[in-house]
C-alpha cells in the first residue's frame, strides 16, 4: 500500500508541474485539434466528390428549342441530375449572354429539329456554352450531358434498327404508316423498359468497398484525428526526457530519495501521470471531434483507453530512455521534438493520396511502420473506430505498444541515475 501511495505521490506532483505548463497544454490538446480540422476541411470537398456522397453542383441555363419527345426527355434528366442546378430559358442567345456575364457555369442547348433527327436517324448535336472563366467545368458539363442523353440515342439506333428489321421481313408491307408507327413504336417501347429493368436490377452487381468508392459521407477528420493524437502525444516525450534532466541537476531526486519513497515509485510515478496526461489528451480530442465534428469513434470505448494507455506507457518510457540517453536537458528535447516530428511522417499514419493511412498501402512505408510504434498505435484506433478488427486484433496493438516500452524501459534502466 506504501509504495501505491508513493507512486500516486509522485504521479500527482508530475501531473501537477505539467498543468502549469500552459505552452506544453497548447501543443498537446489544442494544436492537434486545429491540425486534424485544418487538414480534413482541406481534403473533404475533394474526398465527397470523389465518393460520390456530396458531389459538386454545377449551375447551368437549359434552353430546350425542340418541341418534340426526345428534346423534353433531355431536358427532364437533366433537371434530375443532381450534380446540376439547372434554369430553363426559351432564347439561346439570352443564355449565351448570361454565361459571358458569368451568371452561371455554362449553358445547354437542344436545338430544334432534335427529335425529328433521332427519328429520322440523322445526327444532332446538343451544344454546350461555358463560361471561360469556368472553363475546367467543361468536362464535368459535357460528360453530363452525354449521360442524359445517351437513353435518347440509344432509342434512336433501337428505332432504326427495328425499321430496317421490319423492312427487310417485309411483314408489314402495305400496312398503313399509322400501324407502322404503332408497331414500331411499341416493339422499341417494349425493349426499353426491359433495359431499364435489367440497370436497376442488373445481374452482375459491383459492391464498393473502403473509403474512396463509398456512397456514404467520408468524414476525413477519422483518419487526420487519430493520426495527429498520437503524432502530438509523442510531444511529451521531449518533456519527460527535459524534466528528467532538470530534476536530477537540481536535486529533486536526491531530496526525493531521502523520504520514505523508493526508486520505484520514483520511476512508475512519472510513468502513470504521462499515461494520464495521454489519456485525458484523447478524450479530449476525440470527444470534440464525435461531438462537434460527428466522427466515427467505434463502438468500444473499452478498446479506445486499451490503445490510449498503451500509447501513453510507450510515450513516458520513451521520454525516460531518451533522458537518460541524451547529456544535457536541452539535448532531450531537442531528440524529442525530431521523434514527435520525423517519426510519424515514416511511419505512413497520414492518409497520403487517398484516405486510408499510408502505411495501408503496403510497401516500404508498411515495412518501416512495422518498427514505429506510432504506427501501432494509429492502427490500434482505426481498428476500434472502423470495427474492422475484432478485440483480439486490437489486443495485438496494445501488447506490441507495450512490447516497445518494456524495450526502451530496459534500455533506460541501464543507465538510469537519480544523482
Amino acid at each position: 500500500m506504501s509504495l501505491l501511495r508513493g507512486i500516486a505521490a509522485v504521479a500527482w506532483k508530475e501531473l501537477h508541474v505539467t498543468f502549469r505548463d500552459r505552452g506544453l497544454l497548447a501543443i498537446l490538446f489544442l494544436l492537434p485539434l486545429v491540425f486534424a480540422t485544418l487538414f480534413s476541411l482541406s481534403q473533404q470537398g475533394a474526398a465527397d466528390v470523389a465518393t460520390g456522397a456530396t458531389p459538386i453542383t454545377v449551375r447551368v441555363f437549359v434552353v430546350n428549342e425542340d418541341d418534340g419527345v426526345y428534346g423534353r426527355q433531355v431536358a427532364d434528366t437533366l433537371a434530375q441530375i443532381p450534380i446540376l442546378e439547372t434554369e430553363a430559358l426559351d432564347s439561346a442567345d439570352e443564355a449565351d449572354r448570361r454565361v459571358g456575364e458569368g451568371e452561371r457555369a455554362a449553358a445547354i442547348l437542344i436545338p430544334a429539329g432534335f427529335s425529328a433527327g433521332i427519328d429520322a436517324y440523322t445526327p444532332r448535336q446538343i451544344t454546350v456554352v461555358v463560361d471561360p472563366a469556368q472553363g475546367s467545368l467543361a468536362d464535368v458539363v459535357v460528360g453530363v450531358v452525354r449521360l442524359a442523353g445517351s437513353p435518347v440515342s440509344t432509342q434512336g439506333e433501337l428505332l432504326q434498327g427495328t425499321r430496317t428489321f421490319l423492312d427487310e421481313v417485309g411483314i408489314l408491307d402495305g400496312a398503313p404508316p399509322e400501324v407502322i408507327e404503332a408497331v414500331e413504336a411499341q416493339t422499341v417501347g417494349a425493349i426499353m423498359t426491359r433495359l431499364q429493368a435489367m440497370q436497376s436490377d442488373p445481374p452482375i452487381s459491383v459492391v464498393p468497398s473502403g473509403y474512396g468508392v463509398s456512397s456514404e459521407p467520408v468524414n476525413l477528420l477519422d483518419a487526420f484525428m487519430p493520426a495527429f493524437a498520437v503524432m502530438f502525444a509523442f510531444f511529451l516525450v521531449g518533456h519527460v526526457g527535459q524534466t528528467y534532466h532538470r530534476e536530477r541537476d537540481e536535486g529533486t531526486f536526491r531530496r526525493l530519495l531521502a523520504s520514505p519513497l523508493s526508486r520505484t515509485a520514483l520511476v512508475a510515478g512519472p510513468t502513470v501521470a504521462f499515461t494520464m496526461v495521454v489519456v485525458l489528451q484523447v478524450v479530449f480530442l476525440f470527444g470534440i471531434g464525435a461531438g462537434l465534428f460527428k466522427m466515427d469513434i467505434g463502438d468500444s470505448l473499452l478498446g479506445l483507453l486499451a490503445v490510449s494507455l498503451a500509447l501513453g506507457v510507450v510515450v513516458s518510457t520513451m521520454g525516460l530512455m531518451i533522458g537518460v540517453l541524451a547529456r544535457t536537458g536541452r539535448q532531450a528535447d531537442t531528440l524529442g521534438t525530431l521523434v514527435a516530428f520525423v517519426l510519424p511522417f515514416i511511419s505512413g499514419i497520414f492518409p497520403m493520396g487517398g484516405f486510408d493511412p499510408a502505411y495501408m498501402a503496403g510497401g516500404p512505408i508498411a515495412t518501416i511502420g512495422m518498427f514505429i510504434p506510432h504506427m501501432h498505435a494509429a492502427e490500434g484506433y482505426r481498428l476500434v473506430m472502423t470495427g474492422e478488427g475484432a478485440p483480439v486484433d486490437v489486443l495485438v496493438q496494445v501488447v506490441i505498444l507495450l512490447g516497445f516500452a518494456a524495450v526502451f524501459f530496459a534500455i533506460a534502466s541501464r543507465r538510469l541515475r537519480f544523482t
